[in-house]
């Protein structure tokens, strides 16, 4: 195989930086107006050299209760992972494995439920909580993000679980392992990278919503990406406040998929196994 010429790689870390430039520029201005003095925050030109100062981040742990914001977000998206993760592999495994004529029929009524506008659903589920006495609660976004997490979930896992050979878990029912024993010590472990991608998505759409924990949520289970939007106000907008409190919501999701990283990149090799 010929190597690239030094042209070629140069073009090609041209590129790379043109990306990383594109990308990483939100992420430096969110960073910098965090801990920018608020005199300076519209200076014309603009201020790349200044004094840091702590005080945005101060002011969301002091005046506000952030870390409980945060702890609700950390809550509500792990549980409503951990729940989709578990409901979605078992009916992605159904749906690979079994089969019936219906059975496509029924995946695409799964992925449909997936395609309501949030703003549709958003009063029956005000309703629905208020109701059962939910509102306000963790327990209700987690079931709402459940809702729209596994249909998406099932049809990821779908494709993982369709490229294990079912002669793998034919041979462990061979050696006396059972329907569950089979999926839980055979099927999954080889869709691994499966789960590593749904947890993923699954955790930065419930870490990121807004609308449901808008609607749903009042003081005692208000997320951080509510939290940090009650900085806004007719009267002013605070803007270092909400510079520094997006930027701390930037990094658990950043932390999660460093995390699943390793997972991630054997999905590269899943097809050694056939």
């Amino acid at each position: 195989m010929n190597k690239p010429s030094t042209r070629q790689a140069i073009l090609v870390y041209l590129l790379l930086a043109v990306v990383l430039i594109v990308f990483l520029t939100p992420i430096y201005l969110v960073a910098s107006s965090s801990v920018k003095p608020a005199p300076i925050m519209f200076q014309k030109p603009p201020a790349f050299f200044f004094t840091p100062t702590w005080e945005h981040y101060h002011v969301l742990f002091t005046e506000r209760p952030f870390l409980k914001f945060i702890g609700n977000s950390l809550i509500v998206a792990l549980g409503s992972t951990a729940i989709s993760l578990v409901f979605g592999s078992l009916a992605a495994y159904a749906i690979s494995r079994i089969r019936h004529r219906r059975m496509n029929d029924v995946a695409f009524w799964i992925l449909s439920l997936r395609m309501f506008p949030p703003i549709t659903v958003v009063v029956p589920y005000y309703i629905i909580f208020k109701t059962a006495g939910l509102l306000d609660t963790p327990l209700a976004l987690i079931i709402v993000y459940s809702t729209a997490n596994i249909p998406l979930v099932v049809w990821l896992m779908k494709g993982f679980f369709d490229e294990v050979p079912s002669a793998l878990e034919e041979a462990a029912m061979v050696d006396g392992y059972g329907i569950i024993e089979t999926f839980w010590r055979v099927t999954l472990p080889l869709a691994a990278p499966g789960l590593a991608v749904s947890a993923v998505f699954c955790f930065i759409f419930s870490w990121n919503e807004f609308l449901f924990a808008l609607m749903l949520t009042g003081s005692r289970a208000q997320t951080a990406t509510v939290a940090v939007m009650s900085f806004w106000s007719s009267d002013a907008v605070q803007w270092g406040r909400i510079m520094a409190g997006s930027f701390i919501i930037l990094i658990p999701g950043v932390v999660f998929v460093l995390t699943c990283q390793r997972w991630l990149v054997r999905g590269l090799t899943m097809g050694s196994v056939k």
